[in-house]
């Protein structure tokens, strides 16, 4: 008897796992190496918390848990992070930075290969100005695609030929 696991998931065997590991440990190195703290949220959140982010990214697993509250799994850190960043930073100075990795979820349209549960590692940099932010997380996104062994690579800044 073969037993199935849902569409857009997969096992990930030792091997991998290793080499998995290997990869987010030198990604989130990197990240406190440049100052970002590591943080941790909820892989469910509020659905309406995730909806009025309205980032165009619909949840793909949702249950109402024993209150009647309808909760989601998280579709990216950015949103869990922004709602930590209001409810428990405040009154903090900027900039705040945070890194993670963690697990998040999409719906996909069936059959097209594409994950419905994915690892995702990034750093949030939080009210910094402009054009000094975009050049912090630009250089600790080259230092953590070089941390993790790969020789070559090119980052595309506004460039609309990216998204095709």
């Amino acid at each position: 008897m073969i037993h199935r696991i849902p569409s857009g998931t997969r096992d990930v065997l030792p091997d991998e796992m290793r080499e998995l590991r290997a990869i987010t440990g030198a990604l989130l190195q990197t990240f406190a190496d440049s100052g970002y703290g590591e943080i941790s949220t909820p892989a469910v959140e509020y659905e309406d918390t995730l909806r009025r982010a309205d980032i165009g990214v619909l949840p793909s697993y949702r249950v109402v848990d024993d209150h009647g509250e309808v909760l989601a799994l998280r579709s990216d850190m950015t949103v869990p992070i922004a709602r930590v960043v209001a409810t428990r930073y405040g009154d903090a100075e900027p900039p705040l930075r945070f890194c993670y990795a963690a697990h998040a979820y999409r719906a996909v349209r069936p059959h097209r290969g594409e994950m419905r549960e994915f690892l995702q590692a990034g750093i949030e940099l939080v009210g910094a100005p402009g054009p000094q932010g975009t050049g912090e997380v630009l250089t600790v996104l080259c230092r953590s695609l070089e941390a993790t062994g790969l020789k070559a690579f090119s980052v595309g800044l506004g460039d609309a030929r990216l998204y095709p």
